[in-house]
Parts: structure tokens; C-alpha cells; sequence
């Protein structure tokens, strides 16, 4: 990775984020609609293409990698937690229009004419999504969850578990080994600064 390819620490600063941890690393090809409702921790990388609109908070926790053209279009609330990722291609949505015919569908049309759902997206610590997933608002990922490439998410995934297809149904449960790793490695970083 050269660092050309990312903001600089001034240039960090001058996005007018809500709050940006250390060792943020933001594509110079990523666009950031709002940034004031953006929220960042630390150890997050942000890829080339990337798009985040946050008309509503969006809040990205510590270790999180977000990859090459993701959108995540917060019109309500999405929150991405600790040691999670968002593989390439990944779509956050947190509105849906009324596909039933009975409304009128478009941002151009009159709100009154219309039947959008609006409801947050929340990914909970150590989520990791496929390339090209969908996921669809009100959608919660619980800790742990795994979910395969070109799936489309709606609702609540219970953690733990492995998850694909259209919509995403439950495979097998993931295993949490992943946790015992990072125990032994966050004692071994604090045994070593003493």
C-alpha cells in the first residue's frame, strides 16, 4: 500500500469527520457525503471507490476494513463494529421504496405518493460480509456473523453463524476460536508494555 494512495493525517483532519481514531487510512478515490455524521475508530482502512452518504450517523468501529466500492447509503443510522469488514462491492441500504405497485417509487416523486421504508443497519463486533452482498435496512448482524458473497440480508442473523444465498439463510454455525486468538494476543501486547 503506498501512502500516495491515501489522505494524509492534514488531510484527515480537513474532512470535517465527526471523529477519526489513529492509523485511518481513506482512499484518495473515496467519496464521503456528510462527513460531520461520520464516526471513525481506529485501525480502519476505507478502500478506492467507496462511497458513504451519511444523511444519518454512520459509525465504524476500531479494526474494521471497508473494500473497494462499498456503499453504505445511511439515511437512518449504520453502525459497523470492531474487527469487522465489508468486502468489495458490498451495499448498505437503510431506505426501500414500496415495490407493490400500490406507490409511486423515485426521489423525484411527492414523499406523500410514496411508501419508503427507512430503518438503521447494525453490524455488531467481528461481522465480516462477502463481495457484492446486499443488505437491506432494518438489517442486525450478530457478533460473529459470516456472510457468503451475492447474498441479500434482510433482518435480524443471530450470531455466531455462517450465512448465504438469496435471501441468506443460515449454513452452519462459524466457529469463535477467532476470539480466543485475540485474547491471548491483546494479554501478550500488555505483558510485553510492562
Amino acid at each position: 500500500m503506498k501512502a500516495t494512495e491515501y489522505l494524509s493525517a492534514t488531510e484527515l483532519q480537513n474532512l470535517g469527520l465527526a471523529s477519526c481514531g489513529r492509523h485511518v487510512f481513506i482512499s484518495r478515490e473515496a467519496t464521503i457525503c456528510y462527513p460531520d455524521q461520520v464516526h471513525i475508530g481506529s485501525r480502519v482502512r476505507i478502500d478506492a471507490f467507496s462511497l458513504l452518504i451519511a444523511k444519518a450517523p454512520i459509525a465504524i468501529g476500531n479494526h474494521v476494513h471497508i473494500g473497494s466500492s462499498v456503499t453504505i447509503n445511511a439515511a437512518a443510522e449504520v453502525v459497523i463494529g470492531d474487527y469487522s469488514g465489508l468486502s468489495a462491492g458490498t451495499k448498505i441500504f437503510t431506505t426501500d421504496d414500496d415495490y407493490s405497485g400500490a406507490y409511486l417509487t423515485g426521489p423525484t416523486v411527492d414523499p406523500e405518493l410514496t411508501n419508503v421504508v427507512t430503518a438503521p443497519v447494525r453490524l455488531a463486533d467481528h461481522c465480516i460480509v462477502g463481495a457484492n452482498s446486499v443488505i437491506l435496512p432494518g438489517t442486525t448482524l450478530g457478533q460473529g456473523v459470516a456472510v457468503g458473497a451475492l447474498s441479500l440480508v434482510k433482518g435480524n442473523l443471530p450470531e455466531w453463524g455462517v450465512y448465504a444465498g438469496v435471501p441468506a439463510k443460515l449454513l452452519k454455525p462459524r466457529s469463535r476460536e477467532l476470539l480466543g486468538r485475540l485474547e491471548a494476543m491483546t494479554a501478550s501486547s500488555l505483558a510485553s508494555a510492562e
